[in-house]
């Protein structure tokens, strides 16, 4: 483009045809664009609070929200909210009831997270979440549904400047931000409909996650090794017993239990390596060893690509450069993914991969290749069963705060299978 065009902003990403023909069809659709600012009675951002300004012990203190407590359904949750000291928070730092909060710090990806403040309780906000007084002349909900669908379109992405590997979109770029405005009766209507389908939705994905949720007891049952329950947090073992392990976790009554129930099960048991043709980890990566711009890429899977149901997704994955990657790095369909590092609750994370795109994987997965008669499905399921029981908790080591195990306990020290060929 012409060096005289470039009157906004410099940076391609901004004058992209795309963006720009974005931006120009919502300020020409069939409703008249007008700019979040002419909408709003107000823009703040909240304060920054590191730990030395974090309310501490028994001190009274208020919520601060951060961009985690903006969660992606549009959902407001003050799950893993620190507390600031009462005193340090003025009447103006105060969130309001009705108030849009926009997430105007974050990666790419994320930035520009919306939701209504509606906590019937004192709550202030972190310097990046900016809180947008709404005027008469828009509603809550219909603002907040224009802003979130801002960013699933990727328009606040290309909108925002980068720093410090984080993207930020300031009160100015905010107040800039035009979005098309239908009488306030089709505002209502569109919320109205939003919320319906939303609702459906969760209803489906809360049924989804009942039947998820029933998978680890019922192949755990299917196979006989369900172990009753056993909480004791003070027991007894012989010297000779711990010469293996010395942890206590390792030790005690309730793993004891399931190791039992898993090798008196109905079917013979086996090491998980009596049934691999190979196993062994991915390669570490760092920031410095990620691809860069237009640079040949390979997805570089990671814990955070497997969830606890045994999916796997590619969505955010970072790449590494294609000429990085061996041929023997590449993972190949069928071979089960198993997250060896983590903390304690999600080590043993377990999918099949099944992808048609060219991957590696992280030094935290393990790759399992398994002998040509044994369903990966299976022992992917089993694998996750068994961390949903807890059993992979018990069995890791501890270092750095991280939850581990390695390749050769995998395979012969502790990871045995109830078996048969015949299971489908």
């Amino acid at each position: 483009m012409r060096r005289g065009n470039a009157k906004e902003r410099i940076d391609v990403d901004f004058n992209t045809p795309r963006f720009q023909a974005l931006r120009q069809a919502l300020k020409f659709g069939v409703w008249r664009a007008r700019s979040i600012k002419s909408l709003a009675t107000y823009l703040k951002t909240g304060f920054a609070a590191g730990l030395q300004d974090q309310a501490t012990g028994n001190e009274e203190g208020v919520p601060h929200l951060r961009p985690l407590n903006l969660l992606e359904n549009g959902n407001l949750s003050l799950e893993g909210t620190k507390k600031v000291p009462f005193e340090s928070v003025g009447d103006e730092d105060l969130c309001q009831q009705g108030e849009v909060l926009f997430n105007n710090t974050n990666s790419p990806v994320w930035v520009g997270k919306s939701t209504i403040f509606d906590l019937n309780e004192f709550c202030a906000c972190s310097n990046h979440i900016t809180r947008i007084g709404c005027s008469s002349d828009v509603l809550q909900g219909f603002l907040v549904e224009a802003l979130n669908t801002l960013r699933a379109i990727g328009y606040f992405k290309t909108l925002s400047t980068s720093f410090n590997n984080q993207a930020g979109i300031n009160t100015q770029e905010l107040g800039r931000t035009e979005i098309p405005l239908p009488p306030l009766d089709i505002q209502r209507r569109l919320v109205d409909e939003l919320d319906a389908a939303r609702a459906k939705r969760d209803h489906a994905l809360a049924e989804a996650e009942r039947l998820l949720a029933s998978i680890d007891e019922y192949v755990l049952g299917v196979l006989a090794i369900l172990p009753e329950s056993d909480d004791r947090r003070v027991f007894a073992v012989r010297l000779n017993q711990v010469k293996p392990r010395l942890d206590a976790d390792y030790h005690s009554p309730y793993f004891q239990r399931l190791r039992r129930a898993i090798e008196q099960s109905r079917h013979a048991t086996k090491n998980l390596g009596d049934l691999t043709v190979f196993m062994r980890s991915g390669f570490a990566a760092g920031r410095q060893d990620q691809a860069r711009g237009d640079e040949a890429a390979v997805p570089h899977l990671r814990p955070l690509n497997l969830n606890a149901w045994g999916e796997l997704s590619v969505a955010e994955t970072k790449s590494v450069p294609e000429t990085r990657v061996k041929v023997d790095d590449y993972l190949v369909k069928g071979e089960v993914l198993f997250n060896n590092t983590n903390s304690a609750e999600w080590v043993g994370k377990t999918a099949v991969f099944d992808l048609d795109i060219p991957c590696a994987c992280s030094n935290h997965m393990t790759r399992i290749a398994l002998n040509p008669d044994i369903n990966p499905y299976f022992v992917a399921a089993l694998l996750n069963a068994f961390r949903g029981v807890g059993y992979f908790a018990a069995l890791s080591t501890f270092f750095n705060n991280q939850a581990g195990i390695n390749t050769n306990t995998l395979a012969w020290g502790g990871v045995r299978f109830s078996w048969t060929p015949n299971w489908e």
